[in-house]
C-alpha cells in the first residue's frame, strides 16, 4: 500500500481503473458507505480547482462518451426530488451561465434538417401530449419577461432579409393554403379574451406604424377593380344584415373619443350632487349622459350644434360649415329628439352657455325631468 501523500504513477492508475470497471456495489455496501460518510465534510469542500487543473481535466475529458448517454430513468423518483430540492434557490453566475451558454450552444444551431429528418419529428410528435398542456397558475413577472426578451431575440432580429430570400420564400409559399384559411372560432372565447386584455392600452410608436404599413401594402394598394367586383362589394354592403351589423357597431363609436369640457362639467354636477348616470349609452343618438331608465341629456356645443345660427349669424361665406351646414345639423338633432321620444324616452337638450353660465337651472331642469 502506498504512504500518504504518495502519488500514483499514471500505469498504476490505469490498472487500479480497470480492475473497477464493470463492477458494481451491493446495496448493503452502498448503505455502509454511505452511513460512514455520513457527517464527514467532503475532502474538496470549499477547494478551487485551478485554471491549469480545469485545463487538464477539459482536454482529458475530451472525444470520451458521457456515462449517461442514452441512459434513461437511471435516477430513481426520489433521488430525482433531492436535486431538484437541492437546485432550488441556487444561482448561477452572470459569468458561469455566459460560458456554459458559449460551450453548449443547440444542437442544430447552425444546422439544416432535411425534410425526412422533418418528417420522422412530425410523425414521433402526433398523438402526443404537449408536456405544458393544461398547466396554468405560473405567470412570469414583467422583470423575467423583459430579461428573457432582451436575452434571447428573435433569430431575424436587426437581419434584412435580402430580395433573393424575399423571392425564394414567395415562390416557397406559392400555392399553398394558409393554416388559419376558412377556420373560424379556432381561440376559444376565453383565449379571445385575454389577448383583447393583453393588447389594450398598448401602443405603436409611430416609428413602428411606419415600419409595419410600409412592410404591409393593403391587398388593394395599386389594384383596379372591375365593374363586377364593384358591383358585388356595392351588393353585399347594401345587405340588410349589413347595414344592420353596421348600425350597431356605429353606436358602439364615441365621438369625439374625449369627453368635452362641457361634458365633463355636466358630469361633475350629477356626481356632486349624487345622481348616478352613464355617459355614451349605446342608443339612438348617443346620448352624452343617461340617467336610468329613460332619461336622455345632450350637451351640446354653442357653435357645432348651430346656436349661433339660430341667433341669425351667417356663414354663407364659410366653405364647408356653411348655413346648409348647420340647418342639416339642426334637423339631425330635432330628428334625433323626435325619435328618441316616440320610444318613450324623455330628452333634454343643454346648450353650452346654459351649462357654463347657469349650472345650477341645468340641474333643475334635470331634476324637473327625474
Amino acid at each position: 500500500m502506498a504512504s500518504k501523500g504518495t502519488k500514483l504513477s499514471a500505469e498504476h492508475r490505469a490498472k487500479i481503473s480497470a480492475s473497477h470497471t464493470g463492477k458494481k456495489h451491493s446495496a448493503e455496501t452502498r448503505a455502509k458507505i454511505s452511513a460512514s460518510k455520513t457527517g464527514k465534510i467532503p475532502w474538496n469542500k470549499g477547494k478551487k480547482h485551478s485554471p491549469e487543473s480545469i485545463a487538464k481535466m477539459s482536454e482529458s475529458h475530451k472525444g470520451q462518451i458521457p456515462w449517461n448517454k442514452g441512459k434513461k430513468g437511471i435516477f430513481s423518483p426520489e433521488t430525482r426530488a433531492k436535486i431538484s430540492a437541492w437546485q432550488i434557490g441556487r444561482k448561477l453566475s452572470p459569468e458561469t451561465r455566459a460560458k456554459m451558454s458559449k460551450s453548449s450552444p443547440r444542437f442544430w444551431q447552425d444546422k439544416k434538417r432535411s425534410p425526412e429528418t422533418i418528417a420522422k419529428i412530425s410523425a414521433s410528435l402526433t398523438g402526443k401530449i404537449p408536456w405544458n398542456k393544461g398547466k396554468k397558475g405560473k405567470k412570469r413577472s414583467p422583470e423575467t419577461i423583459a430579461k428573457m426578451s432582451k436575452s434571447s431575440p428573435r433569430f431575424w432580429q436587426d437581419k434584412k432579409r435580402s430580395p433573393e430570400t424575399i423571392a425564394k420564400i414567395s415562390a416557397g409559399n406559392t400555392g399553398k393554403i394558409p393554416w388559419n384559411k376558412g377556420k373560424k372560432g379556432i381561440f376559444s372565447p376565453e383565449t379571445r379574451a385575454k389577448i383583447s386584455a393583453g393588447n389594450t392600452g398598448k401602443k405603436l410608436s409611430p416609428e413602428t406604424r411606419a415600419k409595419i404599413s410600409a412592410n404591409t401594402p393593403r391587398f388593394w394598394q395599386g389594384k383596379k377593380l372591375s365593374p363586377e367586383t364593384r358591383a358585388k362589394l356595392k351588393a353585399s354592403h347594401n345587405k340588410p344584415e349589413t347595414i344592420a351589423k353596421m348600425s350597431a357597431y356605429r353606436l358602439t363609436q364615441v365621438f369625439p373619443i374625449e369627453d368635452t369640457k362641457i361634458e365633463i362639467k355636466l358630469q361633475e354636477i350629477l356626481k356632486t350632487n349624487n345622481i348616478p348616470f352613464l355617459k355614451h349609452k349605446a342608443i339612438l343618438g348617443q346620448p352624452d349622459i343617461f340617467i336610468e331608465p329613460n332619461t336622455c341629456i345632450f350637451a351640446d356645443g354653442d357653435y357645432w350644434h348651430g346656436w349661433f345660427y339660430l341667433q341669425g349669424m351667417d356663414f354663407s361665406n364659410q366653405r364647408k360649415f356653411n348655413n346648409e351646414y348647420f340647418a342639416t345639423k339642426i334637423k339631425r338633432d330635432q330628428s334625433v329628439t323626435t325619435r328618441l321620444e316616440a320610444k318613450g324616452y324623455k330628452v333634454l337638450r343643454l346648450w353650452e352657455h346654459e351649462i357654463n353660465q347657469e349650472p345650477k337651472k341645468c340641474l333643475n331642469r334635470i331634476r324637473a325631468l327625474l
